[in-house]
């Protein structure tokens, strides 16, 4: 990821953690929410647009540099052992959590969700015990880490969503307009995967960023798993005929 890339990420990052909406700073800059979205995503956003930024959302610009130079290479977090188990055990407290972590506040989910206040106070002062968020008066909620989560592979949620996306992601036929599948059988050298690997590293970030805009901004989405992986592989009759000792 480039400086501009990274430096870019932490401004938004710092946006999210005041809880400063592109609407928010739309009016302030007296702009449009789609043009602060463009501004936000321009590489050649002048250093006059970025200390008015700054400015209106009450940010510091050396801060918002020093935490792009502190995250470098770590634009993921993961959690503990003792965290994920908690949520891997319980399939409501781990959806509850996830809302939270994509910015729905407590109310918003009681109101849309079928779960009771009871059991929503009970999930957060699970998770603030856990050291997931940090649980205010009028159950105002902030998240621990900021960035985008990433459970891993080998902790209790990562290997039951592995599973998950073993068994059920591709057993579908993909036939809907809307549905993207595309498969392509590659020779090709260590050092090429590295850099597309990059790619789609940046690519799966820009996506990410675009699913918290639309969520921010109350827009008609709808739930998509993306898949991007690669692996050694080979088709089965590639090996039909075999090869002279």
């Amino acid at each position: 990821m480039s400086q501009i890339d990274q430096f870019l990420g932490s401004l938004k990052r710092s946006l999210k953690a005041k809880n400063v909406l592109y609407r928010d700073l739309a009016k302030a800059l007296g702009l449009s929410e789609s043009s602060v979205k463009r501004i936000l995503s321009n590489k050649s956003l002048s250093l006059e647009r970025l200390e008015e930024i700054c400015r209106v959302a009450d940010i510091s610009f050396s801060d918002v540099v020093k935490a792009a130079n502190l995250e470098e290479g770590s634009q993921f977090h993961t959690l503990s052992d003792e965290q994920e188990k908690a949520l891997a055990e319980n399939a409501r407290l781990l959806h509850y959590f996830m809302m939270l972590q994509d910015g729905k506040s407590p109310q918003k989910i009681e109101r849309e969700y079928q779960i009771a206040a009871v059991e929503s106070k009970k999930y957060l002062f699970q998770l603030d015990r856990l050291n997931l968020i940090e649980l205010h008066p009028r159950d105002k909620v902030k998240i621990k880490r900021q960035g985008f989560l990433r459970f891993r592979r080998d902790g209790p949620v990562g290997k039951a969503l592995f599973e998950q996306t073993k068994t059920n992601y591709l057993n579908y036929d993909f036939s809907r307009p809307e549905d993207y599948l595309r498969f392509s059988f590659l020779k090709i050298s260590p050092g090429t995967l590295t850099k597309y690997k990059t790619k789609l590293e940046k690519l799966m970030i820009e996506m990410q960023e675009e699913s918290r805009f639309e969520g921010e901004h109350n827009v008609s989405v709808t739930d998509v798993g993306v898949l991007l992986s690669f692996r050694p592989w080979q088709y089965s009759y590639m090996g039909a005929i075999k090869k002279k000792e």
